[in-house]
């Protein structure tokens, strides 16, 4: 019986409160196992993979679109163009039909054809003159029929090139708004993944803690009278509970530390004159005063795609800088977002976490105070002023570590 509360005690110890709180996509009940919990990261993993692929076939598809676009811009373009010379064109013509009208109402036309005809030397020479009269209208006919003929097919060519500059617009703004859906499932499945990650963690330590103490509970020394054995086991069970639940303190006491700190743990951090340090070589001040100074080991560096020294992303050098203090934190600024607690810009504190959205949280940096952060960027790992131009309009908020 006391073997079963030891047990239940050391589980209720370790499994504590999870720093992605609030998140209601996934469940994990404190009775579940790490395996159990594997399975599920799994499978949050999959579709997250499912989800990186959709975003890459929909921003390949955007970019087909917008390159699209951008011909039939060109083409319009050139349309434009064909329109004005064709107006030019069209407008030579009606100045030769017009001139052509009045030289036959000021020469009398008709009269001179009839009198070439009865001048004529032969019937030949008359029927050459009807015949040269009827190519010179049957010309100016044909004129007419050209200039219709151009009016119409630049109006037809016009509107259709226009409905497919609307029509590509649609498809534009359409594969955009499917892009940005995406981004947001994406960021929800990456704090996800990495909550999971962490349940997985305790879910481990509880269930080795939970092992040594039955193991414990399990070593009785054999006795052959029987009221000394009664005697013998309650005290061996009351010094093993004691055990235990020592030994669930300092469980409690190592989890808290990784995962809920203690006010006075936080304020120890806030505080660098009193906080320890190892004794090994490469050892930073532990809390958020030893990330800032880790952190700040790589000014100057040029921004990367990465976690590691020399090729850090925003979030991988939060990440990496808290990770040598020994605070664990997830890859992504997302997921960075979803493990921490919101809290103003007036309770910010140096060593918090600020964060910028872009259409979903895309940058993250490391609050100094003063308005001031330190993060990598575009433009290398440098000091940043938060309300500066680009900043200030972005600014998603700040986050405290759990």
């Amino acid at each position: 019986m006391k073997s079963s509360k030891i047990i239940a005690i050391a589980l209720a110890a370790a499994i504590t409160v999870s720093p992605f709180a609030g998140i209601a996509s996934t469940s994990v009940s404190a009775s579940e196992s790490s395996a159990t919990i594997a399975s599920k990261k799994a499978d949050m993993k999959s579709q997250l993979a499912d989800i990186v692929q959709q975003e890459s076939e929909v921003s390949a598809k955007v970019a087909a679109n917008q390159k699209e676009f951008t011909q039939l811009k060109k083409d319009q373009v050139k349309l434009e163009k064909s329109i004005e010379e064709t107006k030019v064109a069209i407008d030579k013509r009606k100045g030769k039909l017009e001139e052509r009208a009045r030289a036959m109402q000021t020469s009398s036309a008709t009269t001179s054809i009839v009198d070439s005809v009865l001048e004529a030397d032969s019937i030949t020479d008359a029927a050459a003159a009807v015949i040269a009269y009827s190519k010179f209208q049957s010309a100016d006919v044909s004129i007419v029929e050209a200039q219709q003929k151009d009016e119409n097919k630049l109006a037809a060519d016009n509107k259709s090139l226009s409905a497919k500059i609307d029509n590509q617009r649609s498809v534009i703004a359409s594969s955009e708004v499917a892009a940005g859906k995406l981004a947001a499932q994406k960021a929800e499945k990456e704090v996800l993944v990495a909550k999971l990650a962490n349940d997985e963690k305790r879910a481990q330590k509880a269930e080795k803690v939970a092992a040594e103490l039955a193991a414990a509970a399990a070593v009785q020394p054999i006795k052959t009278d029987v009221k000394e054995v009664a005697k013998a086991d309650e005290k061996t069970e009351t010094s093993t509970v004691a055990k235990a639940e020592t030994k669930t303190e300092n469980v409690v006491s190592v989890v808290n530390t990784s995962t809920n700190k203690t006010d006075d743990t936080k304020k120890a951090e806030n505080k660098p004159a009193k906080e320890t340090t190892d004794n090994n070589a490469g050892s930073v001040v532990s809390g958020v005063s030893g990330a800032i100074q880790e952190a700040y080991k790589y000014a100057g560096q040029a921004y990367g795609g990465g976690a590691v020294p020399g090729n850090f992303d925003c979030s991988g050098l939060v990440m990496y800088s808290y990770a040598k203090a020994g605070i664990s934190l997830p890859r992504t600024a997302a997921a960075q977002y979803g493990a921490t607690t919101r809290i103003s810009e007036s309770q910010a504190q140096a060593g918090d976490l600020v964060f910028f959205s872009d259409g979903g949280i895309s940058h993250v940096g490391i609050y100094l105070g003063g308005g001031q952060m330190f993060n990598s960027q575009n433009n290398g790992i440098q000091t940043d002023n938060i309300h500066g131009a680009y900043w200030g309009e972005h600014l998603a908020g700040f986050g405290r570590i759990n």
